[in-house]
């Protein structure tokens, strides 16, 4: 019975850890911490800088790959996350911009592989962490930020139901991702606004990777954690003992006013908005009704996240969605959210943004 009773709790731990990589295929590490250097020498043999064709693609091809003179293809990226959720029904449907752009839709695994497609010229339209769009912009890299299309992502967990306040956290360790991450920033950003200092009050551990740091959760053996999803549905799921202590999106409106953390965006290759404005508008409309279909029916943009691959089931899909934060915003309302949100970044990891806040012709 014993031995029994021990392949069965194997079995779990090896479908929890199976689980979690997969999950971190789907919202790859949160820290953002790209080589931009590492990878723009490897596209564009040592330049950082403009290398995007000026149209939407240099040669009119079609998805097949024939030369069509009469039609432009436009090529379409989002990332394996809460953006290719919000975008899941394109993703399904595959709708045309106009009768003469026709556009092709392809999920990228994370941002490193989006960030060398974008420098070598591949995509015309990206999803982006938005501190990655401004370090892109910064770095000499043609594209222009045209919405937000998601906010906060990320929570504290523990296990500890005595901690109901930033002043509980005294005295106690939480585990962070990486230094230098979105979710570090975020965590050090709100505990100076809360009154809470680094060491003195709180020790912050950095070394424990997130599918790692998650198993830990499920086990019981650590106690406090920043995530962000889908790894909260699935520790939530996983060990009933454990809660959401913070949402750091409400957490961050406190302080900053009401403003939210942009933290999601889509970017567009200046040469295809500047020629061809009325398909990107087509497409930005296109993305805001999906947006606004996931969250009305998350049961039915479940079942496509599972369909489409994106990196979960459709039930851990499905309890996710709620807590992903999805939600467009275009740019002409959200620019100076976005740039409080980036000025936050810049003041506590001013690599991550490229050493300074984007000027004007960043924006759509």
């Amino acid at each position: 019975m014993n031995n029994k009773k021990s392949i069965k709790k194997i079995l779990s731990l090896i479908i929890i850890a199976i689980v979690l990589i997969s999950a971190a295929t789907f919202f790859p590490g949160c820290s953002y911490g790209i080589d931009f250097d590492k990878i723009s020498e490897t596209q564009t043999g040592g330049t950082v800088g403009p290398t995007a064709p000026e149209t939407a693609t240099a040669t009119n091809t079609v998805s097949d790959g024939t030369a069509n003179p009469g039609k432009t293809s436009v090529n379409i990226g989002s990332l394996q996350g809460p953006t290719s959720i919000g975008m899941i029904k394109l993703h399904e449907e595959k709708p045309p911009l106009s009768d003469d752009v026709t556009a092709n839709y392809d999920i990228i695994p994370n941002p490193e592989v989006m960030v060398s497609k974008l420098l070598s010229g591949e995509i015309d339209i990206a999803t982006l962490p938005t501190n990655v769009a401004a370090k892109l912009y910064n770095k000499g890299i043609d594209y222009k930020l045209a919405a937000i299309t998601g906010y906060g992502v990320l929570y504290i967990l523990a296990t500890d139901t005595q901690v109901k306040s930033w002043e509980d956290l005294k005295g106690k360790k939480i585990n962070v991702i990486s230094k230098g991450s979105t979710p570090d920033v975020a965590l050090r950003f709100l505990m100076e606004k809360n009154g809470l200092e680094t060491g003195a009050d709180i020790e912050l551990d950095y070394t424990i990777a997130q599918v790692e740091l998650s198993q830990m959760m499920i086990a019981g053996r650590e106690d406090l954690a920043i995530l962000p999803e889908p790894f909260v549905t699935i520790v939530l799921d996983k060990n009933p003992e454990t809660f959401i202590a913070f949402d750091i999106e409400q957490e961050w409106k406190k302080v900053q006013e009401g403003s939210p953390m942009p933290m999601s965006c889509v970017v567009v290759k200046s040469g295809l908005a500047d020629n061809n404005k009325e398909a990107v508008e087509t497409f930005l409309n296109l993305y805001e009704e999906s947006i606004d279909w996931v969250n009305s029916n998350a049961a039915a943009a479940s079942e496509l996240v599972e369909k489409n691959e994106i990196g979960m089931d459709a039930k851990t899909a499905q309890q996710a969605i709620p807590r992903c934060n999805i939600k467009f915003t275009d740019i002409s309302q959200a620019k100076e959210i976005v740039q409080d949100y980036l000025q936050t970044i810049l003041d506590f990891s001013p690599e991550d943004v490229g050493g300074k806040i984007p000027d004007e012709n960043f924006y759509f």
